[in-house]
């Protein structure tokens, strides 16, 4: 496999800071979709969640825009369990960006489901992105071309990006349970920052939070001194207490002592 080119690896880098200087969630993943549909470059991009064992799943995003209008439930219902990556992914585990070509021959462009996929949305020849998931469930990020195969820089740069992504999705679970207060981007904190300072109150230590949001340790550390430089306090309580005060965190709950 051949390396990355250094403006390759630009990409990569800026694909990297726009998550990390992103305040909105709700932006993240239309925003990926969009980088990697420029980047690569593909056609399409389609962020999935998928129950294999069911044989349900629903299209989260994706780019370009149009998508949002097509059939994408549809097709994952009609046509999930006979599309050759996806069987790949469900009863392998396996979590390396792959590329439709390397599961088909002529039978599956005479196929049902790749004549239904090719008349709703145009997709042709795939790649897929796959994120970590539960047993039984495949998330992950479809791309598609229309012209040309993949090469190999572009499944090197789709490996990249993959872990990127797979942080992401991390960060995601631990911001998403965190109840509805106070806006952090109000205060110029990030997502990636919100899921650390969330840990933060949890009482996990730098190293446990890298091992839950899959990101380096030295990372943790660098987002508690943003976030102890956005709220303008010196250490773990007084920013606790801060993002208390401001609506951030919810309340303390009260010690059982409180009651007596």
């Amino acid at each position: 496999m051949t390396a990355l080119s250094g403006g390759d690896a630009r990409l990569v880098h800026d694909l990297a800071r726009a998550l990390l200087t992103e305040r909105e969630p709700v932006r993240v993943w239309p925003l990926l979709m969009e980088r990697l549909t420029i980047d690569l470059p593909a056609d399409l991009a389609v962020l999935v969640d998928l129950d294999w064992q069911s044989g349900t799943g629903h299209a989260l995003t994706g780019k370009p825009d149009w998508l949002e209008e097509a059939p994408l439930d549809d097709l994952i219902a009609a046509h999930m369990r006979v599309h050759p990556l996806l069987r790949h992914y469900a009863h392998t585990r396996d979590l390396t960006p792959l590329t439709l070509d390397e599961f088909t021959d002529d039978r599956w462009g005479k196929s049902e489901a790749y004549h239904a996929g090719k008349a709703a949305i145009g997709i042709d020849r795939q790649l897929a992105l796959p994120l970590t998931s539960r047993p039984g469930q495949i998330r992950g990020v479809i791309m598609s071309r229309g012209d040309h195969g993949f090469t190999d820089r572009d499944l090197e740069y789709a490996d990249l990006a993959r872990s990127l992504l797979d942080t992401v999705s991390a960060h995601e679970k631990v911001v998403r349970d965190i109840p509805r207060l106070g806006d952090p981007a109000e205060h110029g904190i990030t997502m990636r920052e919100m899921a650390v300072l969330t840990l933060l109150d949890k009482g996990l230590t730098a190293h446990a939070i890298g091992t839950r949001l899959q990101i380096a340790e030295r990372t943790v550390v660098k987002h508690k001194e943003n976030i102890y430089r956005k709220l303008r306090v010196h250490d773990r309580v007084a920013v606790l207490n801060k993002a208390r005060a401001l609506g951030v965190l919810p309340p303390e709950p009260p010690r059982p002592e409180d009651h007596l």
